[in-house]
């Protein structure tokens, strides 16, 4: 069996999705291990530092775990770890001293020499201890002793939610079982991968803050961006971006063209008189009121509101539009591809049509 069609076998023997058992969907393997995690959604997530006090108190909430969750998240641990699994990577030229040329680009370990450096010049810097470089490295990382301790942790990250899991608790879990935290790395990989696909990651950068994200404004965005998607059916990565593009770029053309007909056809939002006299009386009653300095903050009248409002609408406008031309580009320049053909006619502008037969 070759090297790469030995990967694609673990691979799919592996593949456990993450997301549907942190909502509790049952999922079997081939070897019909039950790998199902309850949710156990906590008021406060655990947050990962580098501190052994903070790490003692994640293995006493470890405990807290129900046992059905440790007994699954075990025969998951034990899975993986049976497995060879050999990370997909790429070709490139580095220097042979380098990181990259012992790892590779696509291993777990380029992602935590970076974690683990950032976190020893964190310790390290004059506002978080000033330690030696001896205690700063102890706090970077903590040391895996046992097989028990490993799936602690593993059963841990397995119920965090994803976002909530750091590359200094994988550290831990890597330098224990090497395997089970690539695999786990994957799986999160293919979650992102997912969360791009289906536009959630897209509606996240849209709608960042809490008070954005009601219902009906995600609801809005994703049935815009599923309209395109059916007009479009998008053939891979890039043109899903591009759509993506073209439902946020719709999304704020709207909201400034909104803005435009506010300033311009509604009545200015004005602060109350009594409110104006206090905040004069108030600035009377200081000697200094103002800051030393020799210019004032500029004011932007109503009409420049509106000019703004209206200039904004439009640079939306012609970033869809460029997008949208960048879509059909995308195709019409495309080589053209002929699946299983029998007898092609081939002829250029005026000339002469050849047929060419399938040999």
């Amino acid at each position: 069996m070759s090297e790469s069609k030995r990967r694609t076998k673990v691979k799919v023997k592996a593949k456990v999705n993450l997301a549907e058992s942190l909502n509790q969907v049952p999922v079997q393997t081939e070897d019909d291990l039950p790998v199902k995690i309850a949710s156990t959604e906590k008021t406060n997530e655990p947050k990962v530092n580098a501190s052994n006090t903070q790490e003692k108190n994640q293995s006493k909430e470890s405990a807290e775990i129900p046992e059905d969750v440790n007994e699954a998240a075990s025969k998951l641990f034990d899975h993986w770890n049976e497995q060879e699994f050999v990370p997909e990577d790429f070709q490139a030229h580095v220097y042979v001293n380098s990181v990259e040329s012992c790892v590779g680009y696509s291993s777990l370990v380029r992602q935590f020499q970076y974690d683990y450096t950032r976190a020893v010049a964190f310790h390290r810097s004059q506002g978080n201890g000033s330690v030696s470089i001896e205690q700063a490295r102890a706090l970077a990382f903590r040391k895996c002793f046992s097989e028990e301790e490993a799936k602690a942790i593993f059963s841990d990250l397995m119920c965090y939610s994803l976002q909530n899991v750091s590359f200094n608790r994988l550290h831990t879990l890597y330098d224990f079982a090497p395997r089970v935290a690539e695999q786990f790395w994957e799986s999160m990989k293919r979650q992102g991968r997912a969360e791009f696909e289906s536009g959630h990651g897209a509606a996240n950068a849209v709608l960042p803050i809490g008070f954005m994200r009601d219902a009906w404004s995600v609801a809005r965005y994703l049935g815009l961006r599923e309209s395109f998607l059916d007009e479009w059916h998008p053939k891979g990565g890039i043109e899903l971006s591009l759509i993506d593009m073209l439902a946020q770029a719709f999304f704020q053309w709207q909201y400034w063209l909104e803005q435009t007909i506010k300033r311009s056809q509604t009545r200015e939002r004005e602060e109350h008189p009594e409110y104006q006299k206090w905040q004069r009386l108030r600035n009377e009653s200081y000697e200094k009121s103002w800051e030393d300095g020799f210019w004032l903050r500029p004011t932007v009248s109503e009409q420049q509101a509106i000019d703004h409002a209206v200039q904004t609408a439009d640079r939306w406008n012609r970033i869809y539009m460029r997008t949208l031309r960048q879509l059909r580009d995308l195709r019409r320049y495309a080589p053209v591809t002929i699946n299983n053909p029998n007898q092609v006619n081939i002829a250029a502008d005026g000339g002469q049509q050849v047929n060419v037969n399938k040999s």
